[in-house]
């Protein structure tokens, strides 16, 4: 009896093993794949990528400053400073005039007076240039004194420009500077590899090497409106 139920239960499992395919007959010529894996070694995801390491960015240094060299003074003459032709034929730039002034100085007996008639309203700016090659290595800094009369309207701000580089790329200052009425404030931006004071703009090594332009541009952001002077002098560069 029990070799009977045996042949029966075998055979069901035959008859179940054909109909469902549960085995593949192997092909001729198939060969069994096995992965080996060392002992102790740890399974990595295919294809993990390695992370990029950003390029380090320079820091500008931060020792103080201990020296000055002034490139201009304007104790006789303009050296080469001007309101440029295309900035007198826009009505939002409104610097009418300037020229050498004894009126105040921050050093020396003179200062470059800039004629303005800012409007209000809208945005205007008086922007002065000096176009020449200039290489400031291996200063830190560029720096400028600006002085407005003290009846002057709160609200004018000052800005270094600076044109660089074979592509003569124009590059201004992050932000403005508060102008105060009756006082000399100083503006100033570093020049140094991975400085943040210029707007799209990293300077790296050649940045300070190639100057093509340095340019002073004073804005007025809808207010104040003002008819007069602006002062600056003492252009200089530091380390």
């Amino acid at each position: 009896m029990r070799r009977g139920i045996v042949y029966f239960v075998t055979g069901l499992a035959l008859i179940s093993f054909i109909f469902t395919g549960c085995a593949r007959r192997k092909e001729p010529g198939e060969k069994k794949v096995v992965a080996k894996v060392k002992r102790g070694a740890q399974l990595t995801p295919a294809r993990q990528a390695t992370p990029a390491t950003p390029a380090e960015r320079p820091t500008p240094s931060d020792k103080p400053i201990t020296e000055e060299r002034v490139l201009f003074s304007f104790e006789r003459n303009l050296d080469g400073w001007e309101i440029p032709d295309w900035a007198l034929e826009k009505d939002d730039h409104v610097a009418k005039d300037i020229e050498i002034s004894k009126d105040v100085a921050d050093e020396g007996s003179s200062s470059l007076k800039v004629t303005c008639d800012f409007p209000g309203q809208r945005w205007t700016a008086a922007l002065i240039e000096l176009e020449q090659y200039l290489d400031f290595t291996p200063y830190r800094e560029i720096a400028m004194d600006v002085y407005i009369p003290e009846d002057t309207p709160l609200g004018l701000r000052g800005r270094i420009i600076l044109t660089v580089g074979e592509n003569w790329k124009f590059t201004e200052m992050t932000r403005a500077i508060p102008l105060v009425p009756g006082e000399w404030v100083t503006i100033k931006a570093s020049i140094e590899p991975g400085s943040y004071d210029w707007k799209r703009t990293v300077p790296d090594e050649s940045f300070r090497e190639d100057v093509r332009k340095i340019v002073v541009r004073i804005e007025s952001n809808r207010k104040p409106v003002y008819k007069g002077p602006v002062y600056i002098d003492n252009i200089r560069i530091c380390k």
